[in-house]
């Protein structure tokens, strides 16, 4: 059996995806040994891992991080290098003295095929977001000398460079999914632009599995009463005046509405919760949106992949990060509408709410992208892709 290297960052979106996986890698024999952060540790040794705590040098990290300019691209290029260069030092040192077979690195994780040069493991990517082969930019806005933002970036991988012993980093390099496998957490169909995309890259669907979780509150809606669920995530979700606006929206309609408001909001701030409304700081989102007719959301692809899975039609709002394309994907496919945050009112999110409840279509596209995540196999499909690219694999299942 195989002793693999897990190195990931501390998201929920990213870390999410991968426990099952590693719960059914270490049911089949497999050692994980898992990088993460101690938020997670919890969730990790559950799932079977052996956790690694990245420590103190990159809480700080996370804690004094600020970019050197607001342009989103060279943000997250700026984040994504001192990442690797935080983590790769902390990794070797930490496992110097163990013999793994192989390495699965998060994509935010650029900088994993240098580790893994480093380590001298193959690598495989996990993948949790829509693939991107090639920056969104045109080529000019690439070049030294553009922006000050990226200026400030082609000097860091300098540093970079000196530090890892290698000549001539490119952005490429810290961007691209530079790995024979790699992962992706969805299915073909809501992949855009799949067909692009060669034999490297494994579309797994979600790795969802039933979380049993206790739902400590009563769903009283009858089947003339829609349920209405609304969760803008775990990152941005600190979003008071939104909250009120879908109090106004709903509070004289016959819908039964859960609101996850995410640990940053006191729910006492939002002033009195209408009586056809359950407020909570968490909610066992799985456990709902099998019950859910429409799902309202920031359109983290965890959560729109969890919805669809149900066949939940989707009101998209995204906020940040890879969110506006999956938010354009769900509407391009017709399973559910999107929206943006700074036009929002309580109108259009009832007229909105009405038109998918209205509108049967929505449902049945929803329905159709969610058989699609259970034909690509989940966490199964990923354990399989990950045996027969192991270098011990056993050939005959990998037919």
């Amino acid at each position: 059996m195989s002793k693999i290297l897990f190195v990931n960052g501390n998201l929920h979106g990213h870390v999410n995806p991968t426990l099952p996986v590693v719960k059914e890698l270490v049911t089949q024999g497999d050692e994980v040994y898992y990088f993460s952060t101690r938020e997670f540790r919890t969730k990790l040794e559950a799932s079977g891992a052996i956790f690694l705590d990245y420590g103190e040098k990159f809480d700080e990290f996370i804690h004094n991080f600020r970019p050197h300019g607001t342009h989103p691209f060279y943000t997250m290029m700026e984040y994504m290098l001192a990442f690797d260069r935080i983590i790769i030092p902390i990794v070797v040192s930490k496992t110097v003295d163990i013999r793994f077979d192989y390495m699965i690195h998060d994509v935010m994780f650029g900088g994993g095929h240098i580790l893994g040069d480093k380590l001298k493991l193959p690598t495989i990517a996990s993948c949790s977001s829509f693939v991107m082969e090639k920056p969104p930019l045109p080529g000019r806005m690439l070049e030294p000398g553009f922006h000050p933002q990226l200026d400030y970036l082609y000097e860091e991988m300098k540093k970079a460079e000196k530090e890892w012993g290698i000549n001539d980093l490119k952005i490429s390099d810290i961007f691209f999914l530079d790995a024979p496998l790699v992962l992706v957490y969805t299915s073909r169909l809501f992949q855009p632009q799949s067909d692009s995309l060669d034999e490297r890259f494994r579309f797994v669907g979600p790795s969802i599995t039933d979380r049993k979780e206790t739902i400590d509150f009563p769903i009283h809606n009858t089947s003339e009463q829609k349920l209405i669920y609304i969760s803008l995530g775990t990152i941005n979700n600190h979003q008071t005046a939104f909250y009120q606006k879908c109090f106004e929206a709903f509070s004289e309609t016959n819908y039964q509405v859960i609101l996850s408001v995410g640990n940053k909001t006191d729910i006492s701030s939002l002033g009195t919760v209408p009586d056809n409304f359950i407020v909570r700081n968490y909610i066992p989102q799985l456990e709902i949106l099998k019950k859910t007719d429409v799902f309202i959301s920031h359109g983290g692809l965890n959560s729109i992949s969890e919805a669809l899975y149900y066949g939940v039609p989707v009101i998209v709002i995204p906020i940040a990060n890879d969110q506006p394309a999956v938010a354009k994907r769900v509407s391009e496919l017709g399973a559910g509408l999107e929206l943006r945050l700074e036009e929002i009112t309580p109108t259009l999110l009832r007229d909105s709410t009405s038109t998918i409840i209205s509108n049967h279509n929505y449902r049945s596209h929803s329905q159709e992208l969610g058989e699609s995540f259970i034909r690509a196999g989940g966490y199964q499909a990923a354990v399989h892709e990950i045996k027969c690219f192991a270098p011990q694999n056993i050939p005959d299942i990998c037919i």
